[in-house]
């Protein structure tokens, strides 16, 4: 923009000489040249494709627009590219605290977003907007009537898909509890499932659904073949909400679920079979830590890599309220042998992290300017810190397949 500006007031100059100027001055001639060849004839109506397997480096940006919420995106970014004007891939609108999922085997993606009739006031309307993902081309809605999608800030699992992608799981919230059934097939909703005191969208099995209940326990949606409910059951609560909560956001790694607790518990559910069941509870914090109140924190606090490998945002000094705060460290934990591989030091404090695809991961940290800091979890060391790509609040990055 700065240097179109330069390029105008310099053309406004030329002319203001040219034709105010004083005394007998005259506008110079310029003599046309036919013997010059012709402009080149510019190629227009040209859209680019995307590949329809992603570079493990490619990750989604949820820009939740916080602090204005009508202009969130969701932003096609390449992480490990170094020049600036080729990062960005795609972007597609996500209004009001939207919620996104990617399918893997299907060439889209879903975008659950809410409109009022007038801008910022009137009747509310929430969509299920589909886009195909190497085009970025919306392709359909689905007007959420009589329901009321979850609007919150950024979830992995306010959306899920069953594993064999037949079905796309929406979390309602009315303040009732349910979540809905879309057949990606058909492109409609099959059925709206109440979940009283119990959230989100925890897929589990080969066609369940796993919330996260008020009292401390789960519950159990299974389906049928054709996304109708077919049972519940509810699991007895495995922590105790007031004295040790624990974030709703776990990792899941081959059908377990790992969720931390505030003051650095693990619990390990099993999400593998039809209903989901508790495993155990392990700690997170060496007993050294401990007299530093050393805890997890932030955001999305958590994410997982291809080697089965999860990692955990953390900082000493926790108490009571700072379980949003971030960190200034990273935990690499190994979920199978429950132990604590590494403790990296972040180069900014931390509030989201994420992994991208891959054998050899970078970490995809947003720090406390809102920008994207790029880490390799080899060492900790810094990769590059990416700015200026339409970033206000990325709360949250998924992983692109």
């Amino acid at each position: 923009m700065k240097a179109l500006k330069l390029t105008v007031s310099v053309c406004v100059m030329v002319v203001s000489a040219a034709s105010f100027g004083s005394g007998d001055a005259k506008a110079p001639s310029v003599a046309p040249k036919p013997d010059l060849p012709p402009l080149p004839v510019e190629n227009t109506g040209y859209i680019e494709s995307l590949p329809k397997d992603y570079p493990e480096s490619w990750m989604f940006v949820d820009e939740a627009a916080f602090f204005s919420m009508f202009a969130g995106k969701v932003i096609l970014l390449d992480v490990e590219e170094k020049h600036p004007p080729k990062r960005i891939k795609a972007i597609a609108d996500k209004a009001l605290l939207g919620n996104f999922a990617e399918a893997k085997s299907r060439e889209e993606f879903y975008i659950m977003e809410s409109f009022h009739q007038r801008g910022s006031r009137g009747p509310r309307e929430d969509v299920l907007a589909f886009y195909n993902k190497t085009t970025f081309k919306h392709e359909k809605d689905i007007v959420w009537e009589g329901r009321t999608r979850l609007q919150a800030l950024p979830e992995r699992y306010a959306m899920a898909l069953s594993a064999d992608e037949k079905f796309l799981y929406v979390a309602n919230f009315s303040p009732a509890a349910s979540f809905s059934v879309v057949d990606l097939d058909k492109r409609e909703v099959v059925d709206t499932i109440g979940t009283p005191g119990c959230v989100l969208t925890y897929p589990t099995g080969q066609r369940s659904v796993t919330s996260i209940c008020s009292n401390g326990g789960l519950l159990t949606t299974v389906l049928d073949k054709n996304g109708k409910k077919k049972s519940q059951q509810r699991m007895a609560p495995f922590f105790n909400t007031d004295s040790s909560p624990i974030f709703e956001r776990p990792v899941i790694i081959d059908g377990m679920a790992y969720f931390p607790g505030f003051e650095g518990q693990m619990h390990s559910v099993d999400f593998r079979g039809e209903v989901a069941k508790y495993v155990e509870e392990w700690h997170l914090v060496k007993d050294a830590e401990r007299k530093h109140n050393w805890r997890p924190s932030g955001l999305a606090l958590n994410d997982k890599d291809d080697n089965g490998l999860f990692y955990i945002l953390a900082h000493k000094d926790g108490a009571e309220g700072t379980q949003t705060h971030g960190g200034s460290h990273v935990w690499v934990v190994d979920p199978k042998t429950k132990k604590r591989l590494k403790t990296l030091e972040l180069p900014n404090w931390g509030i989201s992290i994420a992994a991208t695809r891959g054998k050899n991961p970078k970490l995809v940290v947003t720090n406390g300017d809102l920008n994207l800091d790029i880490i390799d979890p080899k060492d900790g060391s810094l990769y590059q810190t990416i700015a200026d790509f339409g970033n206000m609040t990325p709360l949250l990055v998924h992983k692109a397949h």
